[in-house]
């Protein structure tokens, strides 16, 4: 499975079933997007364990006090681990964000087209009631006509019998 980025979200095209996107398809790559979010979770979680133990290690008492105060390994650990941590934050919230637009816009898309395959249908339904209407009205006038010829008929015969 590859790695879920802004990029692969972005470009990410669904196929298109005759009712909408393939729900099935828009599931998995949604369930793969949560799977790099809690992956993205854990690592934050880890970055800040690790800030947890870099601030209690510079917390603990120096044995020897230098004479003059220098940044030691564990300020510039700790700074490096606060900008990771940060960083990791904002590419967290980005890529939600991105995913939540992109999950909008897929939803968007599908109700417009489910909205537009709804009123064809709706256009379809009355096209063919009116041709329906048409039919009983032509059935209508046809039946009218014959009875009127049968009873023509019926009195062409009744005058020849009366001869």
């Amino acid at each position: 499975m590859p790695n879920i980025t802004v990029e692969v979200i972005a470009n990410k095209e669904f196929s298109i079933k005759p009712r909408g996107y393939d729900q099935e398809e828009v599931d998995t790559f949604l369930d793969e997007i949560c799977d790099e979010m809690e992956q993205m979770l854990k690592n934050i979680s880890q970055l800040q364990q690790q800030l947890r133990e870099a601030q209690a290690q510079a917390n603990r008492p120096v044995q020897s006090a230098p004479a003059a105060p220098a940044p030691s390994p564990v300020d510039a650990s700790e700074s490096s681990l606060r900008e990771i941590l940060l960083m990791a934050q904002k590419v967290k919230d980005e890529t939600i964000a991105d995913a939540r637009k992109k999950a909008d816009e897929i939803i968007e898309n599908a109700q417009k087209k489910a909205e537009d395959q709804l009123g064809a249908i709706a256009s379809e339904r009355d096209s063919l009631t009116r041709q329906v209407e048409a039919l009983r009205e032509t059935a209508k006038d046809y039946k009218s006509r014959f009875a009127a010829l049968i009873s023509q008929q019926q009195e062409a015969l009744q005058k020849i019998n009366d001869l």
